[in-house]
Formats: structure tokens, sequence, C-alpha cells
């Protein structure tokens, strides 16, 4: 596991007419991971068509960001935002360029 900062990033898929109710669900998520170890900063993206939303989390290790993964909140929250959504991409990111 990589000890340096970590950036999570989940890209959801929505119909336009469920954005607002996904985009308050994220805000919630950030909202509870930021109360969590090791967590950092969190950004809610939306684009101009409300069919992507994009959370962005940072934390100060990866180890840390596993921790959040058996949070019961924090699972209950993913898994609204995925079945709400149509699909979903997921990857972490270590910064490479300072």
């Amino acid at each position: 596991m990589n000890p340096a900062p970590i950036t999570s990033m989940h890209i959801f898929t929505v119909a336009p007419d469920r954005f607002a109710s996904l985009v308050e669900r994220a805000t919630e998520t950030a909202r509870e991971a930021s109360t969590l170890p090791g967590f950092v900063s969190a950004n809610v993206f939306g684009n101009a068509a409300h069919t992507k939303l994009l959370i962005a989390s940072k934390w100060e290790s990866q180890h840390a960001w596993s921790r959040t993964q058996w949070n019961a909140q924090i699972g209950r929250a993913v898994t609204d935002l995925i079945e709400g959504s149509q699909a979903d991409e997921f990857e972490l990111y270590w910064r490479i360029v300072p």
C-alpha cells in the first residue's frame, strides 16, 4: 500500500431528473467523510448537462481511504449513489507532479 496522499475519484452517470437529489446525497457523503481519520478534503462536481457527477476526495494515505470502506454510513451513502445512477466509475490516484 502506498503511504503517499491519495485522491479517490468516483464518477456517476445520472439521469438529469435525478441530478439534484444525487448532488444532495454526494454532499452529505462528503460531510460524513470529513469526520473520519485521514480525511483531507472533498469536492463534488457536476457537468452543465446534469448527467455526470464527480466526487473527488483526498486522503492522507491509501490506508486512511481503505478504513473508510468499513464505515457503515459511508457504505450506505455510496450504495445510494450507485443505485441512483445509470453507471459509475471509480479510481484511486496518486499525485505525480508537485
